[in-house]
């Protein structure tokens, strides 16, 4: 027998329910494995910590959330100055896993031991085989008690204000968050602001508050429950002693009492005739912020950006036709003040043209600290075949944390347009757009053809149809040369700010403010001055440059800060409305130049 049915002979086939029991077997070692391990690209570590602002004496819990995979050892990290770790043994470790997804809460209480700012060192942590790194945080630590009590409506119930920071660069962010503090026979269900609240000096941002169940603290010896209710961004928009108004609440509440059993503890849950529903006003008081001016030394490229920031370009192709366009989004992400940030500044090489940037703006108002993206979307034409780089744009802004300006740049971005050059263009089509950009051509005598009889006769016989042909031609070469003259643009312009108007005056608020604001950038392009891509500090040169009068330059300035107002911060006071806005602008915009001097023709 040939070794070959011999091996096959002494190797049995599988049965059906073999192969079924050995695959369900697998499938089950596969799912156990993925469940083990977890999320592939998953893992995060987050910090938080119960209170932003305590007395000294008092607690608070640092909690640590561990997401996607197992965790070792964890130690807990040091408290530095006016904190100080209460014990090494954490007050809590958990570790769930649901649908495969793992996670560990580890805690620790930290008491505060003197007034000032208190810190919880950063830690490195390992989720999932991957490293991990946890910010420190800071909190705020007030004298005594008894010298740092609010004013409260009762002893059962009260408020106060906690900032993140009392002292803050202009611009940089400070976080105000409200907690309510109850006794634990009183039992919240809703709460609800009073009135107005001002801060004058501060563009502001309100925060999600994620739903969590009150913390235990101790204040003056006594037990209190503590839940925020409130939690707002602010950013400072000039130096001094800024000062938040107080805050009312009104609080619907569950009041549980124990009148006639002691200190049983279990009398609330047979006798219902103890609790009732009741209504109580608190107030958080005032709370001052000491503002600093950002230091000299801002670089030419500063904006007013002040924070932590990121700076990414996309583009979306690199290689396209002649008169194609190309998009590139230049990316702004991080923790300052993104509502007011201004884009780079492009200058694309000749032969490009370039579009004002599109923005688009995105506030993640969960984080904390407040995080922002703004995506500012640059359209840029290429007129004729080549290659065209497009040199990388400075972006600075003034990091508080280092206290010193950083600059950003975007990525050089090389296109590749594909197509005759603009001298090639300009040769095939002389009375084409591309002649206007280049020298006038030369035109030469052609010399005659030796079939001219017959081309004498074809002509003759269809001269109609080329009379015909040829009206059109010069009609639609007459409507091109005009549309790329300085009145044809001027026609496009006036068109494109009367429509911006006419939108306007049928919006309301925000919207409309945007609308003006681009019917003033308009106005403003055909004079040279982008001012949608221009830092602010530099606007009113470059209207100076343009050749505006100071008082039209002045009014210019007023109303573009008006809009920015409207759109960004309505509720601050001496914010005019939407139609007064468009009521200022109809004749500032009739009052504006309609050309740059270099293009004044005569009429």
């Amino acid at each position: 027998m040939p070794v070959r049915d011999l091996a096959r002979s002494r190797l049995p086939k599988p049965k059906p329910k073999q192969l079924l029991r050995a695959a369900f077997r697998l499938g089950a070692l596969a799912a156990l494995a993925v469940a083990l391990a977890g999320p592939a690209s998953g893992q995060t570590a987050d910090a938080s910590v119960s209170s932003r602002g305590l007395a000294v004496g008092e607690e608070l819990t640092y909690s640590l959330t561990l997401r996607g995979g197992r965790s070792g050892p964890v130690d807990p990290p040091a408290g530095s100055g006016a904190l100080r770790l209460s014990s090494p043994i954490p007050t809590l470790d958990i570790t769930t896993t649901f649908n495969g997804e793992t996670e560990r809460r580890v805690a620790w209480a930290y008491e505060a031991t003197r007034t000032g700012v208190g810190r919880i060192d950063g830690l490195r942590v390992t989720v999932g085989g991957r490293s991990l790194r946890v910010d420190p945080v800071q909190v705020r630590v007030s004298p005594a008690p008894a010298a740092s009590a609010p004013t409260v409506s009762s002893d059962e119930i009260f408020a106060r204000a906690e900032v993140s920071r009392e002292t803050a660069f202009i611009g940089q962010q400070v976080i105000v968050e409200y907690v309510l503090y109850f006794q634990p026979q009183i039992q919240p269900r809703q709460t609800a602001p009073i009135g107005t609240w001002d801060a004058a000096g501060f563009w502001r941002e309100e925060m999600e508050v994620p739903s969590a169940y009150p913390r235990s603290v101790t204040l003056g010896g006594e037990p209190y429950e503590a839940v925020t209710i409130r939690r707002i961004a602010l950013f400072p928009t000039r130096a001094g002693e800024l000062e938040l108004a107080e805050m009312r609440f009104d609080v619907d509440l569950l009041r549980t009492t124990t009148r006639g059993f002691g200190a049983d503890p279990f009398a609330p849950f047979f006798s219902p005739f103890s609790s009732r529903y009741d209504e109580e006003e608190v107030t958080a008081p005032a709370a001052t912020i000491t503002v600093r001016p950002l230091p000299d030394g801002a670089p030419p490229g500063f904006g007013g950006a002040v924070g932590q920031f990121e700076l990414e370009t996309v583009v979306d192709e690199r290689q396209v036709e002649a008169g194609e366009a190309v998009e590139v989004r230049a990316t702004i992400s991080g923790t300052g003040n993104t509502a007011t940030l201004r884009a780079p500044q492009i200058e694309p090489p000749r032969g490009v043209d370039a579009y004002a940037p599109r923005a688009d703006r995105e506030v993640f108002r969960t984080a904390e600290p407040l995080r922002g993206v703004a995506v500012f979307a640059y359209t840029l034409v290429p007129q004729g075949g080549g290659v065209f780089e497009v040199p990388a744009a400075p972006w600075s802004y003034f990091d508080p944390a280092d206290g010193q300006y950083k600059t950003l740049r975007t990525e050089t971005v090389e296109i590749t347009a594909l197509g005759p050059s603009l001298a090639e263009a300009a040769a095939a089509d002389p009375d084409g757009p591309a002649a206007l950009i280049l020298s006038a051509p030369v035109w030469e005598r052609a010399r005659p053809s030796v079939t001219w009889l017959w081309v004498a006769l074809a002509g003759g016989l269809s001269l109609p149809l080329l009379a015909g042909l040829g009206l059109l031609a010069v009609r639609m070469g007459r409507r091109r040369l005009g549309a790329a003259s300085p009145r044809g643009r001027r026609k496009r312009l006036a068109s494109a700010i009367r429509t911006r108007l006419d939108a306007a005056r049928a919006l309301d608020g925000p919207a409309a403010a945007a609308e003006v604001e681009r019917a003033v950038h308009a106005a403003l392009d055909r004079l040279g001055v982008p001012a949608a891509t221009l830092p602010a500090h530099v606007l009113p040169s470059r209207l100076d440059a343009a050749g505006l009068a100071p008082e039209l330059r002045d009014r210019t300035l007023a109303l573009l800060d008006a809009c920015g107002r409207v759109q960004y911060a309505p509720g601050l006071a001496g914010t005019p409305s939407a139609s007064a806005l468009v009521a200022d602008a109809e004749p500032l915009l009739a009052d504006l130049p309609t050309e740059r001097a270099s293009e004044a023709v005569p009429a």
